[in-house]
């Protein structure tokens, strides 16, 4: 940039370039005279990288360019460290500050991004007045920044609808695309589950389906009390009820990913949580890590880690996450990974 232009001065220009959002992050060497050092120093000061005198040799250029671009790019490597530094803090805030604390069971979580943010996500949450605790594993198509906005969407519209006073539907009204609460206050739990599972659906297909945004979704239904069980497994991994003695049953898909079509369709399946028997709920990233060989942990990998631990889920995910990290080493994560035990007691 010559300071000198016929129809603005240098530093009137910078400060028009600076404030473009196209243009704002192009590096610009100021050239003038050697004896105008105001003006220079106006161009510093309204955002030039660098200056030159009029006459320059194309090696003093080269490295003039080289070294103003090089400060540039550790400057905007520093602004999206911060970014999403910011982006990781707001994420955290959406999975739950804690576990739900009730007679007859114990809970727990882990949840380690491939990333700075993570498309996977975890929730539990107790609805009122059945005392009933509802459990959540989820896992976004993708990685990155947009898996984790929907991260956010799904985990919002999967806690909204269950509420037990009033879900809802997305119907058609008038041309418009409406919300219809609906209410379930004497929905099982099994209802509940599958209206959740079509309410998030239906959402985000017909709102948002030009993104080709899904999650796989576990969901499931627990009354401490009873041990009875309902889940839905909208395309997940299934996930295993795990014995004392280390015998498994899976607990497989029961409909398809949430959010690839409208008006799909769930069932529920159930069963019984007998004392200190264990629901463990995990994404794909755990069975597919790999090794710095490239080897994959897998299905058998898995099950050898959950009968190596007892079924307290503290000890259980912890000794999962060893074995885990154990076996990838200082391999670069394949995906995020994401696990969620329920343990009853009485």
């Amino acid at each position: 940039l010559d300071v000198h232009l016929p129809e603005m001065t240098g530093p009137q220009f910078l400060e028009a370039l600076r404030s473009d959002a196209e243009l704002a992050h192009v590096a610009v060497i100021a050239v003038s005279a050697a004896d105008d050092i105001e003006t220079i120093a106006q161009c510093l000061e309204s955002g030039a990288d660098d200056y030159l005198p009029k006459v320059f040799r194309p090696a003093m250029l080269r490295a003039r360019l080289s070294a103003a671009l090089h400060r540039r790019r550790l400057r905007d490597a520093e602004s999206m460290t911060r970014e999403m530094d910011v982006a990781r803090n707001i994420q955290r805030d959406f999975l739950p500050e804690s576990l739900p604390i009730a007679r007859g069971v114990q809970l727990e979580a882990a949840l380690q991004p491939a990333r700075q943010v993570s498309g996977d996500f975890y929730d539990a949450f107790t609805l009122a007045p059945s005392g009933t605790i509802v459990m959540v594993v989820g896992d976004v198509c993708d990685k990155g920044v947009g898996a984790a906005l929907f991260m956010a969407l799904f985990r919002s519209l999967i806690r909204s609808s269950a509420d037990p006073v009033g879900g809802g539907a997305i119907q058609m009204i008038g041309g418009r695309r409406t919300l219809v609460r609906q209410a379930l206050e004497a929905a099982t739990a099994a209802d509940l589950l599958v209206r959740v599972a079509g309410f998030t659906n239906d959402y985000i297909a017909r709102l948002h389906g030009r993104t080709n945004m899904f999650a796989t979704v576990f969901l499931a239904a627990l009354d401490p009390m009873t041990g009875r069980f309902d889940y839905v497994n909208a395309g997940h991994e299934p996930a295993i009820v795990l014995a004392p003695d280390g015998t498994t049953r899976e607990l497989r898909p029961t409909g398809p990913a949430l959010g690839l079509l409208p008006d799909q369709v769930w069932t529920a399946g159930e069963g019984t949580l007998e004392r200190d028997h264990c629901i463990f709920a995990f994404t794909d990233g755990l069975v597919e890590a790999r090794s710095p060989a490239g080897e994959a942990f897998g299905a058998e990998r898995l099950r050898g880690a959950l009968r190596a631990n007892t079924t307290i889920p503290a000890k259980l995910v912890r000794g999962v996450m060893d074995a885990l990290n154990a076996f990838t080493g200082q391999a670069e994560p394949h995906d995020d990974v994401t696990l969620l035990a329920a343990t009853r007691t009485i």
